[in-house]
């Protein structure tokens, strides 16, 4: 090979590894300035307002059992602090301006435990499967009659797990018929933003996206306020309800 044909080769070699420089250097680039920031996330907290009563009288006929269970117990057992109603307020929020389709939840369970339900209101989303457990030392039944989402699990002893499946969106009301002061709701909820109010009613739910939302709150013995608003990146916004209208 010549000295001219020594040149052109160095020089298609120098131009295709530069070529591959740059190549690499513009890949490098587009995948480092296309990568989506990470959002930015607001929030909304408040407090819930609702007259509670006292005692419910749904619970009279479960104290019969409860006491039944006094005499069993070792004295060994932790006290648990009783839920208030507020516990009980769900707060979700829908959003508007954009589409956040929610996934089942794991691990939803739904006690029953001295002749209660534990929780009395439990939020899923739909397609979530619901263990019922029994942990009382007597049999128990679970069964509702809500439309779109009716089921009866049977009469079932100390110890039984019983899965099902609830897809449809709304408010299922869950019966024992064997202790008829039994009862509990399950809401579905379509929507990944929901939480639940403390026991003195204050709530917080974040990591929230910029947008246009409805927010539903919901209480078992109370009509639901629906309200809109709006939320830009990184506010923190106050919205209080009151379930008493």
């Amino acid at each position: 090979m010549n000295i001219s044909g020594k040149l052109t080769a160095i020089s298609r070699f120098v131009t295709s590894d530069k070529i591959l420089q740059i190549t690499g250097l513009l890949l490098f680039l587009v995948l480092t300035t296309i990568r989506p920031a990470p959002a930015q996330q607001g929030r909304i907290y408040g407090r819930v307002f609702m007259t509670v009563s006292s005692e419910s009288n749904r619970t009279f006929r479960g104290r019969i059992y409860r006491n039944r269970l006094a005499s069993q117990k070792t004295g060994n057992e932790k006290s648990e602090t009783k839920r208030t109603a507020f516990e009980d307020v769900i707060i979700a929020v829908y959003p508007l301006s954009f589409s956040a389709p929610p996934t089942p939840l794991t691990n939803a369970r739904l006690i029953q435990r001295n002749a209660e339900f534990v929780p009395h209101v439990l939020p899923v989303t739909p397609g979530t499967e619901i263990q019922f457990i029994n942990l009382d030392k007597f049999y128990h039944n679970v069964f509702s009659i809500t439309p779109g989402a009716s089921f009866n699990i049977g009469r079932r002893p100390t110890g039984t797990i019983i899965t099902r499946k609830l897809d449809k969106p709304g408010e299922v009301k869950l019966f024992c018929e064997i202790h008829s002061q039994m009862n509990a709701s399950v809401y579905i909820l379509n929507t990944p933003f929901f939480t639940q109010a403390n026991r003195n009613g204050v709530y917080l739910l974040d990591k929230l996206p910029a947008g246009k939302y409805r927010v539903e709150v919901s209480h078992p013995d109370s009509k639901t306020v629906i309200q809109e608003f709006e939320l830009s990146a990184d506010q923190s916004l106050e919205l209080s309800f009151n379930l008493n209208q």
